[in-house]
């Protein structure tokens, strides 16, 4: 495959920087051939797998998911800051709302708990 036919089905929609270091930042990408969109960036910032999340979810609330993302990242880099470990948590919360982050492969899929499996996406 061409590099520039990987460019066209891999997408920037956010970026995402540390308030604290702005030297910090991902990117939030939409990967055309599976329909959602991944983070760049964590990986090579903290040495954790990176975060897919489902576009029809992002779709429905992407500055909800904008903030959990940033929240992610800021957490990261003050467990670095502080010389402790860093794992996901399978489920937490934030802002009164329940998130999961379960593995699959080399992702955590990120999901808001109670999001409704059948509500029409509206754009």
């Amino acid at each position: 495959m061409s590099k520039n036919s990987e460019s066209e089905d891999r997408i920037i929609l956010l970026q995402i920087q540390n308030n604290q270091k702005p030297y910090e930042m991902i990117h939030l990408v939409w990967d055309k051939k599976r329909n959602s969109f991944e983070t760049e960036g964590l990986r090579d910032l903290f040495a954790v797998k990176e975060i897919r999340i489902e576009s029809k979810d992002l779709l429905r609330s992407l500055e909800r998911y904008g903030h959990v993302l940033s929240f992610l990242l800021e957490t990261m880099s003050a467990a670095e800051d502080y010389n402790l470990p860093y794992a996901y948590q399978n489920e937490f919360e934030l802002g009164n709302e329940k998130y999961t982050l379960h593995e699959e492969g080399e992702y955590r899929i990120l999901k808001k708990l109670g999001e409704e499996e059948d509500l029409p996406l509206h754009l």
